[in-house]
């Protein structure tokens, strides 16, 4: 019997150590990836964030936000059967059971590639770095432009950081967390995990304090 994975608040804490080892073998199969099998896809960029980042002695799940970026031009369609032949010969997949999954396989297996099925790596979008970035918590940029930053996974950590003064001002003119993007439950249950002036600033450009504030307020 397969067995099923516990919901995320009963994981046990990873060590430090193993979670370190974890990033490294990660790093790894990253590298190995765009090396040898990005014809259609490659890994562009990931970003490491949450505890681990923080350097914190227990780890929960390992936090990246993974940027996939297409290779070439090409039509899914058309190279659909040559790409599932390869991928079953090289990687052990199993051809996809339906015609969705076939056409973004060449995406998805870049993620099913250098997770590994683990189970604490958590996948977050791209798009959503900056709003992250935002709690002013520490991150490191693992991969970018196709390019490890670090070979060493302690290394990577050890040189996490957080966004300057002048990198919050942009990514909020940039229009990070808006407003018009999110139902206002989701909106303010971000805002508060922001510092006290990350959040009047995006208020600010929001012209939603009152908004904020009576929600907030209703449910006190």
């Amino acid at each position: 019997m397969r067995r099923r994975s516990l919901p995320r608040k009963y994981k046990t804490k990873l060590s430090f150590s193993t979670a370190l080892n974890k990033l490294q073998q990660f790093l790894y199969r990253v590298e190995y990836w765009n090396a040898n099998y990005s014809k259609y896809y490659r890994v562009s960029d990931v970003v490491l964030l949450g505890s681990l980042a923080r350097s914190e002695s227990k780890v929960g799940d390992l936090d990246l936000c993974i940027n996939i970026e297409r290779v070439q031009a090409f039509s899914p369609s058309e190279k659909k059967e040559e790409y599932s032949e390869w991928r079953s010969s090289t990687l052990g997949y199993a051809h996809p059971s339906n015609y969705g999954d076939e056409l973004y396989m060449f995406q998805t297996d870049v993620i099913r590639f250098i997770k590994a099925r683990d189970g604490r790596f958590d996948v977050l979008k791209w798009h959503e770095l900056p709003s992250l970035s935002l709690t002013l918590d520490p991150f490191t940029k693992l991969v970018s432009k196709g390019e490890l930053q670090y070979s060493n996974a302690r290394e990577a950590v050890a040189n996490a950081t957080c966004l300057s003064g002048e990198e919050i001002s942009s990514t909020i003119e940039k229009g990070a967390l808006s407003r018009k993007d999110y139902e206002i439950s989701v909106y303010c249950n971000a805002l508060s995990k922001y510092p006290e002036y990350v959040r009047d600033a995006i208020l600010e450009r929001d012209k939603c304090h009152d908004e904020y504030y009576a929600h907030i307020g209703n449910h006190a």
